[in-house]
Parts: structure tokens; sequence; C-alpha cells
């Protein structure tokens, strides 16, 4: 980073102030608010070309390791996903779904990483509907093999006629 002019009112503030005033700029405040803030804050007065100057040397970089931190672990995310698929809890997909959120509005995202992330929890929900399917089949496969067992005693139970078993059979297929 070039060193700053000696008249620049924001670059040679305090590290703490800078950063406050990154801040607030790359939480979305606009120019002519954050010039308001400035002034009430630290007695300051600067101009629009001012904070533009500001964005460009000091913004720009915390913008860019932002968004370096959020695409180094989604791809550290998505390396483990690839790896593992189903080993997934609710909080390892919470934390995709937010990188995948924080990518998808940030202006400089790569659309490839954006599309990675959401594959990934298109894929956990493809799992966790499979994983519901197979709930419901073993649910409906214990049902059937508690009736199998009715009808197995109903069949085989000699101290009743034909006619108490044919009743029994109507009441366990409910007919």
């Amino acid at each position: 980073m070039k060193k700053p002019r000696s008249d620049s009112k924001l670059l040679n503030l305090p590290e703490e102030k800078q950063a406050q005033i990154a801040e607030w700029l790359l939480s979305g405040l606009p120019y002519h608010k954050a010039k308001e803030l400035i002034e009430k804050e630290w007695a300051i007065e600067t101009s629009f070309s001012a904070l533009s100057a500001f964005w460009t040397d000091v913004c720009t970089p915390a913008l860019l390791a932002r968004r370096q931190q959020a695409v180094t672990t989604a791809d550290s995310v998505a390396a483990d996903a690839k790896k593992m698929p189903g080993n997934f809890d609710a909080a390892t997909i919470d934390a995709i779904r937010q990188k995948a959120f924080e990518l998808s509005v940030s202006p400089q995202s790569a659309p490839g990483d954006v599309k990675s992330l959401f594959t990934l929890l298109l894929k956990s929900r493809d799992q966790e509907l499979k994983s519901k399917d197979i709930e419901i089949k073993i649910r409906r496969l214990e049902l059937a093999e508690q009736q199998l067992d009715k009808i197995k005693s109903a069949l085989t139970d000699g101290s009743v006629s034909m006619t108490q078993r044919e009743a029994r059979m109507k009441e366990i297929f409910g007919l």
C-alpha cells in the first residue's frame, strides 16, 4: 500500500477509527451518511472524493480479504462434503447455507463458487428426503410384518372354526 498523502484526513486517522469507517462503508452505509457520522463522531470534515479514496485504499482490500476468507471456508467445507457427503450434521449444513448466502449477495463472488455451495445444499436436501423415505418404508415393513404375524396366528389357531378364521382375516385386513 502506498503512503497516504500528508493532507489525507481519513487515511491518517488511527487504525481504530479507520476500522470503524470501513465497517460503516462495508455494511452499505452511503457516503453522505458516513460523512455526517465522521463529522458528528470525530469533528472531522471530509469530502466525497476523500471517502472514495478511503474506499479504494482501505475498504477494497478489506472486502477482498473477507471474500477470500469466505471462499477458503466454502472450499474447505465443499472438499469435506465431497469426501463424506452423508456425514454432515445440521450445524454444518447451516454453515454452508450461510456461506452460500454471503457469496450470493457479494458482487465479487465467482458464480462457480456460489453454484458449488447451492449444489451441496440441494444434495443435502435430497439426502434428507431419501432418509425420510427410507424411514417411511421401514415403518410400512414393520406394520406389514405385524400384520403377517397376526395372519399366521389366525391361520394356525386350531381351536377356532373356519368361519371364525374368516372373520378374523376380515378384521386383520379391515374388510
